[in-house]
C-alpha cells in the first residue's frame, strides 16, 4: 500500500515538473516572439508600468537614442522628455483618450522630433501597464527644410533671370554716365594743356564727373539688390518706396518704350511685414510682365497704385485693413482660359525658349509667405490688372502707465 502511494507521488512530481517546463518554454517562447515581433517594428515603442518606470522597448528605440540596453539605472518618463512633455504624457494616459501630439525626444546626442501616441492596459489582477510609441520625423523636417531651400534656390534663380532680361535696359542707363565722363574728363584734359587754363570750367567738369560716377554707383547697388539672396525674417516694409525703387531701376526700360506712367500712391499707411526684396521681386515680375504685354501697343500705358481696403482674412476671418497694389496696362489682355493657367507653375505664353513660366508662380508664392493674395482682371485686347494685398502692418501700441 505504502509502495502504490508512493508511485503514485513519483508520478504526480513528474508530472507537476513537466507541465511547470512546458510553461516555462511557452513564457519563453511568447517572450522571444514578442521581441521578434518589437525588433521589427520601425516606431520606438516602450512599455511602462504604473510608476512610468521604463520596463521593455524595442531595439529601435535603443538605437535611435543611444541609450543602453542593459542599465542598473531604470529609465523613467522624465528621462525620455523634458519636463513639460513627460507632464502631457501623463496627463494623457490617465485621461480617457490619448491625443497625438509632437514633441522632442531625449537622446544621448540630444532630441529627436517624434509623434508620441499612447495607449493603457488593465490586467486581471489590477496591475497598469502604459504602451507609448514614438514615431521618428526627423525624415520629414529633413524633406521639409530641403523643399524650402529648394524653393529659395528656385525664387533666387528667378530673380536673376530677371536681371538678365534687365541686361539691355541696364547697360543703356551705365553707358550714358560713363559716356559723359569720359567726355568731360577729356575736356579737362585739353584745358589743363592750355597755357590759362579755364579753372572754372575745369571744377563744372570735375563736378558732373562726380555726379554721373554716383548715378552709376546707384545704379550698380540697385542690381546688387536685385541680385542678393534673402532669408525669411519678416519685418514693416513701406511699399511706396520700393515702386519709386523699382520704377527708377527700369528707368531705360521704360524711356526705351515710351511708356507712359501713371502713379497714385496712398499718402500714408501703406507698410506691410514681409521681406523688401521678396516684394520688391513681386513688383519687378507684374511690371515686367506688363511691358512684354504692351510691346505692340502705339501708346503704351502703365498705372501704378496703392491703396488701403478692408478685406476680410482667410486666416481669422475678420475684417481688417491691406495694402492694395495695383498695377495696371493697356497691353494684348489675357483670354478667361488662360487666366485659369497664369499662376500654374511652368506654364507660360511667351514662344519657346524665352521664359520657363515660373514668373507668377514664384510671385503667388510670396504674396502668400506674407498672408496676402493676388487677383488678376482681364479681357483679351482690353489690358490687364493685377491687384496683391498684403495685410497692412499695424504698429504695437505701448500701453504707458502715467507715474505721479
Amino acid at each position: 500500500m505504502v509502495d502504490e502511494t508512493i508511485k503514485i507521488l513519483e508520478q504526480q512530481r513528474e508530472d507537476l515538473v513537466v507541465r511547470f517546463l512546458r510553461k516555462h518554454e511557452e513564457a519563453e517562447a511568447s517572450r522571444s516572439f514578442t521581441e521578434r515581433v518589437l525588433s521589427g517594428i520601425a516606431e520606438l515603442l516602450l512599455v511602462l508600468d504604473q510608476d512610468f518606470k521604463i520596463i521593455q522597448a524595442n531595439k529601435e528605440f535603443y538605437a535611435k537614442t543611444l541609450f543602453p540596453e542593459v542599465s542598473h539605472a531604470p529609465l523613467y518618463l522624465g528621462d525620455i522628455f523634458d519636463e513639460v512633455t513627460a507632464e502631457k504624457v501623463c496627463t494623457g494616459l490617465k485621461s480617457v483618450e490619448f491625443t497625438e501630439f509632437e514633441a522632442p525626444l531625449n537622446t544621448r546626442e540630444g532630441t529627436l522630433p517624434v509623434k508620441v501616441r499612447a495607449s493603457k492596459y488593465c490586467n486581471p489582477d489590477g496591475v497598469t501597464l502604459y504602451l507609448l510609441i514614438c514615431s521618428d520625423s526627423s525624415e520629414f523636417y529633413d524633406l521639409m527644410h530641403r523643399l524650402q531651400e529648394g524653393q529659395k534656390q528656385l525664387i533666387h534663380s528667378s530673380r536673376l533671370a530677371n536681371l538678365g532680361e534687365m541686361t539691355a535696359g541696364i547697360g543703356h542707363e551705365l553707358t550714358q554716365p560713363l559716356n559723359a565722363i569720359l567726355l568731360f574728363a577729356r575736356n579737362g584734359l585739353k584745358a589743363l594743356n592750355s597755357q590759362n587754363p579755364d579753372l572754372q570750367m575745369l571744377q563744372s567738369n570735375l563736378e558732373f564727373i562726380v555726379d554721373r560716377v554716383h548715378k552709376a554707383t546707384s545704379i550698380i547697388n540697385t542690381m546688387r539688390s536685385f541680385g542678393r539672396k534673402v532669408e525669411d525674417d519678416l519685418y514693416p516694409v513701406d511699399i511706396n518706396p520700393l515702386i519709386d525703387k523699382i520704377l527708377q531701376f527700369l528707368e531705360a526700360q521704360l524711356r526705351i518704350g515710351e511708356v507712359e506712367v501713371e502713379v497714385h500712391n496712398a499718402d500714408s499707411g501703406c507698410t506691410v511685414l514681409g521681406v523688401d526684396v521678396r516684394l520688391e521681386q513681386v513688383l519687378l515680375n507684374l511690371i515686367q510682365n506688363a511691358l512684354q504685354a504692351m510691346g505692340m501697343v502705339v501708346r503704351p500705358r502703365l498705372i501704378l497704385r496703392t491703396m488701403l481696403v478692408k478685406k476680410v482674412n482667410p486666416k481669422t476671418m475678420r475684417r481688417q485693413p491691406y495694402v492694395v497694389i495695383s498695377i495696371e496696362d493697356n497691353g494684348h489682355g489675357i483670354s478667361p482660359e488662360e487666366q485659369k493657367k497664369i499662376f500654374d507653375p511652368f506654364y507660360t505664353s511667351r514662344a519657346a525658349g524665352t521664359g520657363m513660366g515660373l514668373g507668377l508662380s514664384i510671385v503667388e508664392r510670396i504674396v502668400h509667405s506674407f498672408s496676402g493674395c493676388i487677383e488678376v482682371s482681364s479681357s483679351p485686347g482690353q489690358g490687364s490688372c493685377f491687384q496683391v494685398a498684403i495685410p497692412q502692418y499695424m504698429k504695437p501700441q505701448k500701453q504707458e502707465e502715467d507715474i505721479s
